[in-house]
């Protein structure tokens, strides 16, 4: 046999058996990540990552508020799919500094969904007692990265 049909057969083959096994395996259950905080207000931002002028190779994340979002909040009930046939516990727009308050909330499970550049972006979140005293609003950070992750991050005053 030709080295190059073996080569093709071997391609095949290898391109089978990872598209069988990949098809075969059953899926992991979709666990929800659930952030606890006391409180969900803060600011909305945007990061990106940009080259480090002073180190070449490195890369520096900016952080850029994301002012005019709608957010949405949602009630999460037992068993129960974001985010529709649920009730919706608030609304509101971010300011022009991405920051934001919900208030009233009750403790509990819930989704945050905001909504940037007609594109709706899902956290999952528990309302609840927290073992550390919670980062005052100004310190807590939603942020949408490039890839599209949603995550919450707390920043020391001066960060």
């Amino acid at each position: 046999m030709s080295k190059v049909r073996i080569a093709v057969l071997f391609v095949v083959n290898f391109l089978t058996g990872a598209t069988t096994t990949t098809m075969s395996s059953p899926a992991g259950p979709q666990v929800e990540q659930w952030e606890l905080v006391a409180r969900v207000c803060g600011k909305l931002e945007h990061t990106q990552q940009v080259p480090d002028k002073n180190n070449f190779g490195r890369y520096l994340n900016k952080n850029s508020p994301i002012k005019d979002a709608k957010l949405v909040l949602y009630e999460a009930p037992n068993n129960s799919v974001c985010c529709s046939n649920v009730p919706v516990a608030g609304e509101m727009t971010t300011n022009k500094s991405g920051a934001f308050e919900f208030k009233g909330l009750k403790n509990g499970y819930y989704w945050l969904v905001a909504r940037v550049d007609s594109r709706d972006y899902r956290m999952s979140i528990r309302i609840g007692q927290l073992k550390d005293k919670q980062p005052v609003c100004s310190q807590m950070f939603f942020d949408i990265d490039e890839s599209g992750e949603f995550a919450l991050h707390f920043r020391a005053p001066g960060r």
